[in-house]
């Protein structure tokens, strides 16, 4: 684990795991003909992406008076830990902040690509701007899918808890991504996208796995 360092109260580390996964998309759309740079713009775009998007939670977090938060990034993503006792209401809005901030940042790019003329001169920005712009708009819809433990799933069983018991509200949103999350692996498989289609498949079975406790007795954590 590296720690980065902090914003304001909030601390900012980064897992191995997570420099892999920036390498392998570097690797992933490496092209000869275009050459090593376009690639490599990958690696702030996913690093900015994924970091503003965590600080949004965090933000939000804060502005509910909950305190500071840590921020670590790994894996295919990242997570914002802070021990808070939260209204449902509110957890669902801090779960929802990280989504709206990534379409926010894929607005303001698609205005600085559109209003700023340097946008469209500068060799680097021509190429990295519509990447930040893409990147956030699919990294918004991929997270608003509700399965746990990405945001959708936590948006889902935060606005059912609004209504029914706590156990009540986990056994729904529990089926809901165990069925919504077999669908979109059969339709990554169908259309070929066979990452996608693992990486959800790895969800639904965590989400199998938890309500096999759930069953047993036990109150899985999230």
């Amino acid at each position: 684990m590296i720690h980065l360092g902090s914003i304001g109260r909030t601390s900012i580390d980064i897992d191995l795991s997570f420099l892999i996964i920036m390498g392998l998309f570097v690797a992933t759309f490496y092209n000869r003909e275009i050459g090593l740079k376009y690639a490599l713009l990958w690696a702030p775009v996913l690093f900015l992406s994924v970091l503003l998007h965590e600080l949004a939670h965090a933000a939000a977090i804060g502005a509910f008076g909950y305190g500071a938060s840590q921020i670590i990034l790994g894996g295919m993503g990242g997570v914002t830990i802070n021990q808070r006792r939260a209204r449902p209401w509110q957890d669902m809005i801090i779960s929802a902040a990280g989504p709206a901030s990534s379409f926010v940042i894929a607005w303001l790019t698609t205005l600085v690509m559109v209003n700023v003329p340097i946008a469209g001169r500068d060799p680097m920005l021509i190429a990295f701007l519509p990447l930040l712009q893409k990147a956030n708009v699919w990294w918004g819809i991929f997270n608003l899918i509700p399965v746990n433990p990405m945001d959708g799933g936590h948006i889902v069983r935060n606005f059912l808890r609004m209504f029914l018991k706590e156990r009540a509200a986990f056994a729904v949103a529990v089926w809901i991504a165990i069925i919504v999350g077999a669908a979109i692996v059969a339709l990554g498989i169908y259309i070929g996208f066979y990452l996608l289609a693992l990486l959800i498949a790895w969800y639904v079975y965590i989400n199998i796995q938890q309500w096999r406790q759930f069953r047993k007795g036990g109150f899985p954590g999230e």
